[in-house]
């Protein structure tokens, strides 16, 4: 029961803090986590979490390192290797002896293999950490892929250098033979294991397939259970168990293949768990970071308040010389990288320089540093004022992780700001969110609304269809807008004219008028977000009166209501056609783009039909239209959800899906909802 008890509020912390974070403006989300779980140690009635080391690498790690490689593609991450590679195992060891060399001559006390031990514990950037801050700054894809690779496999340099320099420092010696020999075994070891393993099972969840056995909780379960079976196993036999794991995320992918209804709502099934789990980890990770603080700092029986200065300057040093080491290794990697499309080395430029600069502040640290230091042994021995060597070793690395932290979280958006939304970046977003879209969407699809939610998907697919428009989404947008208000302009001319034509329908058309003129204003005020929300905003209103009217004998029994539905009904409608006419005059003008003057005569005709419908049987026409508005809502409530998810995923940038987001609220307004 307490076990659960700790989960729930774990969980609930998590939770608490995802929606802090929104108010606190420039403080990335795991800083908002590290400071409630110190909150967290502070406050009497939560019960305090020591670390195990072993057992959080196995329920935390292994399973988001897990997702992190089974959301990379092999193209993707092969792009990068070299450069991966490179920041995963030569910097990783660069830092270890540069760390360790550099705190063993400011405390001689701590012996050069205990240096080098923290040393290891210090180089490994945190997959979650770089993953989570790397939203707060405006990084390239090619940056974010190394980063990410790099932190996929740099776990297991860290790892092994630890263990030896941890022996080396208990019993006095080291064999560089047997080091590079483990290190090699280790590395080979772990990704043959993984890739086998992997194998395995993407057959096995294949054979399922093929034999119609595969089935939302049998996918789900052994989706789940890989990680934690690889981690064991690879374990088990003295190989690089993080590395195990990567390489099974790489190597399974029955998740990318098939098709057909049954796997598309299993594989949505399967990543709506991952998201729940990612989410609760990720979050777990930075609580638990931030409850091991004070345990660190506060427990009367470690003596760490008397040496906080030699801390704190120790803890500082290391991250001048960690960073400085990365910055020269990662200028260095970007020195020798050559062109992908000339194969030539480029010259360091400024943009190159702070490029590297970006990187360096882009490998952030987290919990891995501090599960490993937790590892230390007791024996290290004590300096002169009777302080153990782990207990201070700790404190350095507890210092260390939340410079890092607070570092990245400052100098990423300082360095790489969220500018405008990338053009070409923000068109894949969208034919991202709207083919993920259209498949979620086709999960509705039975015969009794088949003919609604066609209609739907034709929209959308047209939508998609027009992202290969040569126009940048900049200036798209600008001239849709133009558009957009001088048809509403040529609207109330038309309503003008018809007023004179027809006094007997002024209410009605004076309403329209008026609705047409708050719009512009609004527009004037706002821009684009506010523009078209008058559009069939009165065919919403009368919808339900019309069926009432169009059922009495004749219109001298309507009410006042009915009689004033009827006249904005049918001057709505003579709008509506009317305005097609006119965008129809327009799609040879050379002042408007054809594809916005046809996109937007859609619209209209769309909104027409949903007025008054013709060729239908009045109770079919009725039900059709019901089908179609509430397939539409359901089709903009998923797409919102689908830009938060990946948003959740970092798949899009939130600025991306600010974007996104306003223009799914305009056609909603454009619809009526």
């Amino acid at each position: 029961m307490d076990v659960l008890i700790l989960v729930v509020l774990v969980i609930t912390g998590v939770l608490f803090s995802s929606i802090l974070e929104r108010f606190i403006p420039r403080v990335s989300l795991p800083l908002v986590q590290v400071a409630l779980g110190v909150i967290w140690y502070f406050t009497p009635f939560l019960p305090t979490v020591r670390l195990d080391s072993e057992l959080f690498m196995v329920l935390f790690i292994s399973p988001l390192l897990f997702n992190a490689a089974r959301n990379t593609t092999i193209p993707r991450l092969m792009r990068v290797l070299k450069q991966s590679l490179w920041l995963a195992i030569g910097l990783v060891f660069l830092c270890i002896a540069a760390t360790g060399v550099t705190l063993h001559a400011f405390w001689p006390q701590i012996g050069l293999a205990a240096a080098l031990a923290l040393g290891a514990t210090l180089a490994p950037t945190d997959a979650v950490a770089v993953t989570q801050m790397g939203k707060q700054a405006q990084l390239s894809e090619r940056q974010m892929e190394t980063l990410k690779g790099e932190s996929l496999f740099n776990d297991a340099a860290s790892i092994v250098s630890f263990q030896f320099a941890v022996l080396a420092a208990l019993t006095g010696e080291f064999s560089p033979f047997d080091f590079t020999l483990e290190v090699v075994t280790s590395f080979v070891g772990g990704i043959v294991v993984g890739v086998v393993l992997g194998k395995v099972i993407d057959w096995f969840v294949t054979m399922l397939r093929r034999h119609r056995l595969e089935t939302t909780t049998n996918r789900i379960t052994i989706e789940i259970l890989t990680p934690f079976l690889v981690y064991a196993l690879s374990e088990r036999l003295g190989l690089s168990a993080v590395l195990s794991v990567v390489a099974a995320g790489l190597s399974i992918g029955f998740h990318r293949r098939g098709v057909g209804v049954d796997i598309a709502s299993v594989n949505l099934v399967s990543n709506s768990v991952w998201e729940f789990l990612e989410y609760s980890l990720n979050g777990s990770v930075f609580m638990l970071l931030g409850i091991q603080l004070p345990i660190i700092f506060l427990d009367t029986t470690h003596r760490i308040l008397d040496n906080i200065g030699r801390i704190t300057v120790a803890a500082v040093l290391l991250t001048v010389v960690s960073l400085t080491v990365r910055f020269l290794a990662v200028a260095f990697m970007l020195a020798v990288t050559k062109d992908e499309m000339t194969g030539k080395r480029r010259s360091m430029t400024h943009e190159r320089w702070h490029s590297a600069l970006v990187m360096t502040f882009g490998g952030a640290k987290g919990a891995i540093t501090i599960s490993l230091a937790f590892t230390l042994p007791v024996t290290l021995g004590w300096d002169e004022s009777g302080t153990s060597i782990r207990t201070l070793m700790w404190a350095i690395a507890a210092i260390f992780v939340l410079i890092s932290l607070v570092l990245t979280n400052i100098m990423l958006p300082l360095l790489a700001p969220r500018g405008e939304v990338d053009s070409e970046e923000f068109t894949e977003a969208r034919r991202l969110v709207l083919n993920t879209t259209i498949e979620r969407l086709a999960q509705s699809d039975t015969p009794e609304n088949h003919q609604a939610v066609q209609r739907v998907m034709r929209s959308y697919t047209y939508r998609a269809a027009r992202l290969d428009d040569p126009r940048d989404d900049a200036s798209r947008s600008a001239d849709e807008s133009r558009l957009r208000r001088e048809t509403l302009t040529w609207e109330l001319e038309w309503l003008h004219d018809y007023d004179e034509a027809n006094p007997q329908m002024r209410a009605a058309t004076k309403e329209l008028m008026d609705n047409i003129s708050v719009t512009l204003k609004r527009e004037d005020a706002h821009g684009l977000r506010k523009i078209r929300r008058r559009m069939s905003t009165f065919a919403w209103k009368v919808r339900p009166l019309w069926r009432k009217l169009i059922e009495k004998t004749g219109l001298s029994r309507a009410t006042a209501g009915e009689r004033r539905a009827h006249d904005l009904m049918v001057v709505h409608t003579s709008l509506m056609r009317a305005t097609v006419s006119h965008l129809f005059g327009l799609v040879n003008d050379p002042r408007y783009d054809a594809a916005d003057v046809t996109s937007l005569m859609g619209e209209y005709r769309s909104v027409a039909a949903d007025i008054r419908p013709r060729g239908m049987d009045p109770d079919k026409r009725e039900r059709l239209q019901r089908q179609v508005s509430q397939t539409r809502a359901e089709a903009f409530r998923i797409e919102l959800d689908v830009i938060r998810d990946f948003v959740d995923q970092n798949q899009i940038t939130r600025e991306q899906a600010s974007v996104l987001r306003q223009n799914v609220h305009l056609m909603q307004a454009d619809m009526g909802f």
